[in-house]
């Protein structure tokens, strides 16, 4: 440096006070302020990781304390026996389904509703069946009979007509309808067993469906009564699924219910 400018510079500091230890409390301070960033770092990174840590064991807790789903094999066997596995279906094959019953019988599905709303039912052990008809027992709400349903089919040729009670040689106007043509023979003349009968046949075919009600002695205003009217007679024997509750090759010949008006 020149001596004019230390000359120059030589009174600028006149009148401060000395330094001392001024320079080293600057870095002291210093050192305190990164001591505490240093802090506040580590501070945030221990709570992250705690944070972390704390997530990871509750969600490990929840998935291990949920119990597997498990599917049921069959029934439990006692301890100590041995489950008998079922026996093969041989390839190709099906398993046996349940055994028919009245739920299967499409007979009884279309009559079991119209005698219900009489307050009637039908009676499982009155119930028979064979080639080409059935026959129900119906009975009130004391046990009492209140007569029988039968119901049967019949194969006949083409030109076969609706016959007259009067007169073997004629043949019925029929009504007709949904694709079927029927006549009605209702016989209440008998008070101890009246009858009500429907012949149906379908429009395209040769197989003639018979449905009739009969009625049992009874006492007082039911002595006799058909356990149907004509009108819901007529319902079941214009009913499809009553047709279609016999098998295609049935028909009732041998052991055929006895019919007030036959059918041939």
């Amino acid at each position: 440096m020149s001596a004019p400018l230390n000359r120059l510079l030589e009174h600028v500091l006149e009148g401060e006070p000395p330094l001392g230890d001024e320079v080293d409390a600057v870095f002291r301070r210093a050192a305190r302020l990164r001591r505490r960033r240093t802090q506040a770092v580590l501070l945030a990174g221990a709570g992250t990781a705690g944070l972390i840590v704390v997530l990871g064991y509750v969600l490990t807790a929840t998935l291990l304390d949920a119990p597997p789903a498990t599917i049921s094999s069959g029934p439990s066997t006692p301890a100590g026996v041995a489950a008998v596995p079922p026996p093969p279906v041989p390839s190709g094959a099906s398993a046996p389904g349940p055994a028919p019953g009245p739920a299967s019988d499409g007979v009884l599905k279309v009559i079991g509703p119209l005698v219900k709303g009489r307050e009637l039912r039908v009676e499982p052990a009155s119930q028979r069946k064979g080639d080409g008809w059935r026959e129900y027992g119906l009975t009130d709400a004391q046990g009492r009979s209140r007569g029988t349903v039968q119901v049967a089919v019949f194969d006949v040729r083409r030109k076969w007509c609706f016959p007259v009670a009067a007169d073997p040689e004629a043949c019925a106007r029929a009504d007709r309808a949904s694709g079927l043509e029927f006549v009605r023979y209702d016989d209440v003349s008998d008070p101890d067993r009246q009858v009500r009968q429907t012949l149906a046949r379908r429009l395209d075919g040769d197989r003639v469906l018979a449905v009739q009600v009969a009625g049992e002695p009874g006492v007082g205003a039911r002595r006799g009564k058909p356990g149907l009217t004509g009108a819901q007679v007529e319902q079941v024997a214009t009913d499809e699924r009553v047709f279609d509750a016999f098998d295609v090759d049935e028909n009732c010949d041998d052991g055929c219910p006895a019919f007030r008006t036959p059918v041939k």
